[in-house]
């Protein structure tokens, strides 16, 4: 048995909450091996692969560099609320546990809940997505056979290809997070170094526009409410980068996480600059615009013919691969937290016990996750769910952000009025940050209201994306009651002793 920490600690002094040795994760992670899974979480070479043209459409092609930019600033502020949060408690709960101790259990639950949703909804959405490009890059290689399946015959196939490759990601993943890591800088240096090929390629050799300074300067958007437009749709392609820290109780060193964090965040922005001034140099506005769900392969093609893009199409696979690989790692961590603290079954605590990996919750998320898949794929009323929280995960991502922001200010003012160091990074930035992307993540809420007259169950329709993230927070409610009052969870109760289940 191990007393849990305080719900509402004095300050930022109180000890670090760890498992007890019996559930304890191995620290075998460097700062290489934090970046290599985040980069795989964010998937930048996806973003830039399938969300250029849809930006560009919304504000301009000229402003990509200016809104990526722009939205990169209260993810900073953000990550340096996750980088002091992390010092006070390294726990691969995360935003659920700080959240949770510093503003109350009920915000922290809901914290938990959002990102075990809105985590196995991907994977669902994500398995299928990796077969179907799977089977592009066949196609594209000249594959014989593939392309003349039926399209109900293809989105099986398509389907069951994606589903095996999520149970053979979920046993690399029981295998061990080292193990993981290990193949994703491969992957990684593979898909950087093929985008950094392609836009260096239409950096140098593309004339369809000059380059500019302008480009990167808020006065390239022509209104106020285009400018928050772009921040808005730019900011959650970031989405990813708290990866660093799910991993956290298996990193070498206390501020290991903070430091891939940082890193990976820098190398996307990076990315992205690079990417929408490549592009911009290499494609037409009308261009982008229209090929925007496959701009990478449309690049390669245009500059290097069916080779070109056959071999985007096969970095786009291998991107989604390794983003479903580091997703299961960080799900199947924060439902360890959970599991630990008795808000999900102590199933979810154990780890394997030769590798100390949460072998059981990961594979209970790769069955879930597994069976929505295909479900949807003969039941269009889930498919559209699952595609619309998709969509939608914006206004979820923000909740959880500004929350995260607003309990880093809570829990460092008190001592950071005698450190200007501390109160600006974890007090003044990361409070004005959460503010900013709670503000982004109500305006993402009305322009998807307002895009349509009427409500329809539809994947598409603004109001539908508006309302199911609130109808998927509010499903989380009534097991938190039950977990609360009937099941009495250590979680909801604080200084109440937790009981650690068994590994074997």
């Amino acid at each position: 048995m191990s007393t849990s920490s305080p719900r509402h600690p004095g300050g930022p002094t109180a000890p670090e909450s760890a498992a007890p040795k019996s559930i304890a994760l191995p620290k075998i992670l460097g700062v290489a091996d934090g970046i290599a899974i985040t980069l795989s979480n964010v998937s930048p070479v996806v973003s830039i692969g399938v969300g250029l043209g849809t930006i560009g459409a919304a504000i301009g092609v000229a402003g990509l560099p200016a809104a990526f930019l722009l939205a990169f600033l209260p993810i900073a502020g953000i990550a340096f609320a996750f980088a002091k949060l992390n010092e006070y408690d390294r726990n691969c709960g995360t935003a659920y546990v700080w959240v949770g101790k510093v503003l109350g259990p009920w915000w922290g639950y809901l914290i938990g809940w959002l990102l075990m949703a809105s985590n196995i909804i991907f994977l669902a959405y994500a398995a299928p997505l990796a077969g179907d490009y799977g089977l592009q890059t066949l196609v594209a290689f000249g594959v014989d056979g593939v392309g003349a399946l039926r399209p109900g015959s293809y989105q099986l196939v398509a389907t069951v290809a994606g589903v095996a490759l999520l149970a053979g990601l979920a046993w690399l993943a029981v295998c061990g997070v080292d193990i993981c890591a290990k193949y994703q800088k491969v992957l990684v240096v593979v898909e950087a170094g093929t985008v950094a090929f392609f836009c260096g390629w239409a950096l140098l050799d593309g004339a369809e526009a000059e380059f500019s300074w302008s480009w990167f300067s808020p006065a390239v958007f022509p209104s106020p409410s285009v400018l928050a437009t772009g921040l808005v749709l730019s900011v959650y392609m970031y989405w990813g980068w708290e990866a660093a820290f799910a991993v956290t109780e298996e990193t070498v060193g206390r501020r290991t996480s903070s430091r891939a964090g940082f890193t990976t965040l820098l190398i996307v922005l990076a990315l992205f600059l690079f990417a929408s001034v490549s592009f911009q140099k290499a494609t037409t506005p009308e261009e982008l615009v229209e090929h925007g769900a496959s701009a990478l392969p449309y690049l390669g093609g245009k500059l290097a013919g069916p080779v070109g893009a056959a071999v985007a199409t096969g970095v786009l696979f291998l991107c989604i691969v390794s983003c479903i690989q580091s997703v299961l790692i960080g799900a199947a961590r924060g439902a360890l937290a959970m599991g630990r603290d008795g808000v999900l079954g102590p199933v979810w605590a154990k780890l394997h016990p030769r590798r100390a990996t949460p072998a059981h919750g990961t594979a209970v998320i790769t069955l879930i996750s597994g069976v929505l898949a295909f479900v949807s794929l003969g039941l269009g009323t889930v498919n559209t769910i699952i595609v619309g929280s998709v969509t939608a995960v914006g206004i979820l991502v923000s909740f959880y952000y500004a929350l995260t922001g607003i309990a880093s200010a809570v829990l460092f003012f008190r001592r950071a009025l005698g450190n200007l160091r501390m109160l600006v990074t974890a007090v003044i930035v990361p409070l004005l940050s959460g503010l900013v992307l709670a503000g982004l993540g109500g305006y993402l809420a009305y322009l998807n209201w307002t895009s349509t007259d009427s409500f329809a169950f539809d994947a598409a329709n603004g109001r539908f994306l508006t309302l199911l993230p609130v109808v998927i927070l509010v499903l989380g409610i009534p097991m938190g009651m039950w977990k609360k009052y009937v099941r009495k969870s250590p979680y909801f109760i604080p200084g109440a002793e937790r009981v650690d289940p068994p590994q074997h």
